[in-house]
């Protein structure tokens, strides 16, 4: 009987290893994680979280092998999740733990389409993803930080954004605690030993990044309700004055997004004063803001619009892989810009595209390389200008092409047709496609996976009172694009004209019909274009 229990368990180690070379792709092929229920305990006296996790898994393919992402104990630093039980209807279940993985074996063949409810319990430090530290006033804390895959230090999960689910967050804290998270709040109860359960459920379905809770000595206000959905602020207590002013812009950007975009997706949306890595962190309805947000004297309005934002880019409609992270990132950035458009005018509207502009040249000289980058693999390093800046900027660019009705019906039908699901950016084109009537293939191409940007050498000369003869080379190592230019002239005697010149090869010459003598001339005078000037 040892015997064969070895040779059973060496056979499955065998089998689970060959799975693990398996990518991502072919497990979402296999698997579907419909549901996951957390339950963890936290304490006062040391890092160490306890955690039960139950998760209802569908299998697409018939098989008897799950593969979860789960960071393993290492005895060198002391932290990592040690997995004590794994069982599915009482019946233990065969597992191996990896260094980054849970590998288990249901014990016989799960038919495609059939579900499995299994549960597993372990506990450890985490050694990422769950922050547990002090704030700035000496208060312990405790703030999930998932983004972009670092879910798996503290919980059993496929940690992908392609893999989305419904989920629960039960915590049992010591009483001083309060605890937030995504979704709805189902029950606050006290327990013995001055213990208190915080259970919040989340029923539309999301990926692991944006699934956390958070638990400190929080006072909560700014309480109010818009369109049924409750609205709040969580500070540190010692910020209660200065943190609910800061917070005060909690359903300015909800109720804008919601009219221009569509409904809002989530149960509630709580503004968190976190100790998260980030300026901010988009947690479904649930958005943790970096520590000094609540204490700034600085305006938080456009972090707010930013991270609001991705409730519906982000969140709600979702990157399916990391390498189209722009999708996100992109989309809250163009996004606050159309919002202070709106709120605070053109001006502001084009001085931020401005500022972008050259954060995307300066950004490229050190590091040149396309939005859609499949060469990255440290996924932390996405965080970039080419995600964020140049992104917002192809955005802009592309509602220029389409104008505004079309840009903006584009994305309210991209949301509609993605909400709640994942998409690539193939997926937003053709919905742009079918929006306009447009072939957008050659745009999205030169914009997202061809480095760079055009750099614009430029002179002209007045050729007669009535002609004037611009020149304009692109001078960039990389491929030409092609692309408008608007250009303005300023008569000397007054009033101006502005002409638009189609670009496309190396050089072109364009010979432009005038009413006067031209004292001086201005690219790009909307600010629409995306370039760099020689000159």
């Amino acid at each position: 009987m040892r015997i064969s229990s070895i040779l059973f368990l060496l056979c499955f180690a065998f089998s689970l290893f060959q799975a693990k070379a398996q990518n991502h792709q072919q497990r979402s092929e296999s698997l579907d994680v419909q549901h996951y229920r957390f339950e963890i305990t936290i304490n006062d006296d040391n890092d160490r979280i306890a955690g039960k996790t139950t998760i209802l898994i569908r299998f697409l393919k018939a098989g008897s092998e799950i593969q979860l992402d789960l960071d393993a104990f290492d005895f060198s630093s002391g932290k990592g999740m040690n997995v004590e039980k794994v069982f599915a209807n009482s019946a233990e279940l065969k597992f191996i733990q990896t260094k980054k993985q849970l590998l288990i074996n249901t014990g016989k063949e799960i038919n495609a389409g059939e579900t499995l409810e299994l549960t597993i319990e372990y506990s450890g430090v985490p050694a990422d993803g769950l922050i547990i530290d002090q704030n700035r006033y000496g208060d312990r804390t405790f703030f999930g930080d998932n983004w972009p895959n670092r879910a798996h230090f503290w919980l059993p999960v496929v940690d992908h954004p392609s893999d989305k689910a419904t989920l629960e967050f039960v915590v049992k804290a010591p009483g001083h605690y309060k605890v937030v998270s995504s979704g709805k709040l189902v029950e606050e109860k006290k327990l013995g030993n001055r213990q208190k359960l915080t259970h919040w459920q989340e029923n539309v379905p999301l990926s692991t990044k944006v699934m956390v809770f958070g638990a400190a000595d929080f006072v909560v206000g700014n309480d109010t309700v818009w369109n049924q959905i409750p609205v709040n602020s969580w500070v540190f207590k010692e910020n209660r004055e200065k943190g609910f002013h800061n917070y005060r812009y909690g359903t300015k950007a909800l109720e804008y997004f919601s009219a221009s975009i569509g409904p809002y997706s989530y149960e509630k949306l709580a503004h968190v004063q976190s100790k998260t890595r980030y300026g901010g962190m988009e947690n479904a309805g649930c958005i943790f803001y970096n520590e000094n947000s609540a204490i700034s004297d600085k305006s938080q309005e456009d972090l707010f619009a930013h991270e609001v934002a991705h409730q519906w880019f982000g969140n709600s409609a979702t990157e399916e892989n990391w390498h189209h992270v722009w999708l996100s990132e992109g989309f809250a950035t163009y996004l606050t810009h159309v919002y202070n458009q709106h709120f605070y005018g053109e001006e502001m509207f084009r001085n931020g595209l401005k500022k972008d502009r050259a954060r995307v040249i300066g950004y490229f000289h050190r590091h040149p390389a396309p939005i859609i980058d499949t060469t990255v693999t440290e996924y932390i390093r996405l965080l970039n200008a080419n995600s964020y800046q140049k992104a917002s900027w192809f955005l802009h660019m592309l509602r220029h092409k389409l104008g505004d009705d079309v840009f903006f019906a584009g994305l309210r039908n991209y949301y509609r047709e993605y909400q709640n699901k994942t998409a690539l950016t193939s997926d937003f084109r053709k919905v742009m496609e079918e929006t306009s009537g447009e072939n957008l293939e050659s745009f999205f191409d030169q914009w997202l996976r061809q480095a760079g940007h055009p750099v614009i050498d430029w002179s002209w000369q007045q050729t007669s009172d009535k002609t004037i003869e611009i020149n304009i080379k692109q001078t960039q190592k990389q491929a030409f694009f092609s692309f408008p230019l608007e250009v303005k002239l300023d008569y000397k005697n007054g009033g101006s004209a502005t002409f638009r010149i189609n670009v496309s090869d190396s050089t072109t010459q364009q010979v432009l019909q005038v009413s006067g003598n031209i004292r001086d001339i201005e690219l790009d005078p909307e600010v629409k274009l995306l370039f760099e000037a020689v000159k």
